[in-house]
């Protein structure tokens, strides 16, 4: 089964997140800062990461500079969310980037698309 991790420092996202993807078919997993983000990562090898960029201990950007540039995690898809960049910024090394507040069906469609090109 595919896995899809949510990364965000605040609780009400993360469940927000789970409810928006609950059918997308892909198994869900969370983490609540960009350390724990990795260790998952390691452990569970997931085809996207949607990440906030704002948080404690390790951020979105250098959690997402560290996917691309381990060649074991690099063909991970990272998504970061936040609301201080415009949708679809050129940000780092994400896939692409999403807006708070963003749109529900916009990132569900989004994580979707991406689940599908991950077949």
């Amino acid at each position: 089964m595919k896995k899809v991790l949510i990364v965000d420092d605040e609780t009400e996202i993360v469940q927000l997140m789970m409810w928006v993807l609950s059918g997308c078919g892909a198994e869900l997993l969370t983490a609540y800062d960009g350390e724990e983000a990795l260790r998952i990562i390691q452990l569970h090898r997931p085809e996207i990461v949607l990440t906030d960029v704002m948080m404690p201990r390790l951020d979105g950007r250098e959690l997402c500079h560290r996917i691309k540039t381990d060649a074991a995690t690099k063909d991970i898809v990272v998504i970061l969310m936040s609301a201080f960049l415009p949708r679809n910024s050129v940000d780092s090394c994400a896939d692409c980037t999403f807006t708070k507040p963003f749109d529900i069906v916009e990132v569900s469609q989004t994580i979707e698309a991406y689940l599908a090109k991950a077949a």
